[in-house]
């Protein structure tokens, strides 16, 4: 009787000690210290190369407080130059951007993130998984609150002085350069905390980008762009453009694919620069720039198992620029524009936050704020530390499902490349 008392009660230690602890542990460690990040692209080539595995420090910039939107005080705030782990700001922090909805439960890692929805359509079940997000980046900043900076021919300029401490070109150099934001940004101050931005007197684009940051720095809120068309004065929402001009661009994709649609016939030597032309709906704009993404599933479905999936296409906000260039096109054609927080108009923004700009190395191949505009400190993550494993796969010689492909392990890790410093990465 004493003796299976005693192996119980040693029993619970062991368990203890072996199992609850060192998990206990190690969850404190991922929520307050590090940051573990895969580097899927090489936007950031060549300091990071994708297939690097690293480690970010959070408590660097200030580790999240749990439940909460807000962080512990940091060391130090991110300064240009610094590598930078960050959520993309691109996307929405809860499903269909519904923060009264939606209850964040968990953060799964490598599975996601899930969520419990408070009103499901009948027959759905409450719990929601976002498997591919709110997703993480990893960008070098560039810029802080109060710099300003300019893209010229594709050259970064940091308050009036040309970049060239900071890494740039990577690998890939474009062949051609056009309007596109790539190459070219006209002067941007990087708003500052208590700077008031005028909404009515923005371009397209930079209305989008103060959405964008808008929505970071009050993710309980729901921050929608809404945009009218008028022709002779009259509201058309259902208007048709019959020759919408797009340029060819990366950033481009959604409207490309829309306008081809259309039954849009092309030449084989289409290449980037060039210019398609063909139908393009208004309501197409007016529906993505009130959101800024498209569900990949139907939000009113119906979904059996235990949990509903969701995952989102995003818009980039150039494209508002190709509606309002199309629009200037026609004279009897004239657009609005207004930013709504929570269903209400508003003319002013006071910026509560630091804001900070972010490029990759790789920048003629880097989707970055050039393209979705400023990150706030409310989005900030982690540091970029140290690589503590690399390996290259970029000729998919590896696969997991063929056991024959497993022997070439060794030769596919980088073992030169474990354990660097990332800050010391080129010096």
């Amino acid at each position: 009787m004493d003796s299976k008392k005693f192996s119980v009660s040693r029993g619970i230690k062991m368990l203890l000690r072996e199992l609850i602890i060192p998990i206990a542990c190690a969850l404190v460690v991922i929520q307050y210290v590090i940051q573990a990040f895969q580097i899927p692209s090489g936007s950031m080539e060549d300091t990071l190369l994708t297939g690097d595995f690293i480690l970010g420090l959070k408590f660097t910039y200030g580790s999240p407080i749990p439940f909460t939107h807000s962080k512990f005080p940091g060391f130090t705030d991110p300064k240009a130059g610094d590598i930078v782990i960050f959520r993309y700001p691109g996307e929405p922090a809860y499903p269909d951007y519904d923060a009264k909805r939606y209850t964040h439960l968990a953060d799964g890692l490598m599975f996601g993130n899930f969520y419990w929805d408070s009103k499901p359509i009948p027959g759905n079940p409450h719990l929601v998984h976002y498997a591919d997000g709110p997703k993480d980046f990893i960008k070098r900043c560039i810029a802080v609150s109060g710099d300003t900076i300019a893209v010229h021919h594709g050259v970064l300029f940091q308050n009036g002085v040309e970049q060239k401490k900071l890494p740039g070109k990577g690998k890939y150099t474009a062949y051609s350069r056009t309007g596109v934001a790539r190459d070219e940004l006209s002067a941007t101050r990087i708003p500052a905390v208590g700077d008031t931005i005028d909404l009515q007197n923005l371009s397209l684009p930079k209305l989008w980008w103060m959405k964008s940051l808008m929505a970071q720095e009050n993710p309980e809120e729901k921050i929608e762009l809404s945009l009218s068309l008028y022709r002779d004065s009259v509201e058309v929402d259902d208007y048709l453009f019959e020759n919408f001009r797009v340029p060819v661009e990366n950033d481009r994709g959604l409207l490309l694919n829309a306008v081809l649609s259309q039954g849009q016939i092309i030449g084989q030597g289409l290449q980037q620069g060039d210019t398609i032309t063909g139908p393009a709906k208004f309501l197409m704009f007016k529906r993505l720039a009130q959101s800024g993404f498209l569900p990949r599933f139907d939000p009113n479905g119906r979904y059996n198992g235990f949990m509903r999936p969701v995952s989102y296409d995003y818009f980039e906000g150039a494209q508002l620029g190709d509606l309002a260039y199309n629009v200037s096109l026609d004279s009897s054609l004239s657009l609005s524009a207004n930013l709504l927080v929570d269903g209400t108009p508003v003319k002013n923004y006071v910026v509560k936050y630091p804001v900070y700009f972010m490029m990759g190395d790789n920048r003629d191949n880097s989707a970055d704020s050039r393209y979705w505009g400023f990150v706030s400190a409310r989005n900030i993550k982690a540091k970029a530390f140290v690589v503590y494993f690399s390996f290259e796969n970029s000729d998919a010689g590896f696969s997991f499902s063929n056991p024959i492909s497993w022997f070439k392990i060794p030769f596919k890790i980088r073992w030169t490349r474990i354990g660097k410093i990332i800050h010391m990465i080129g010096e």
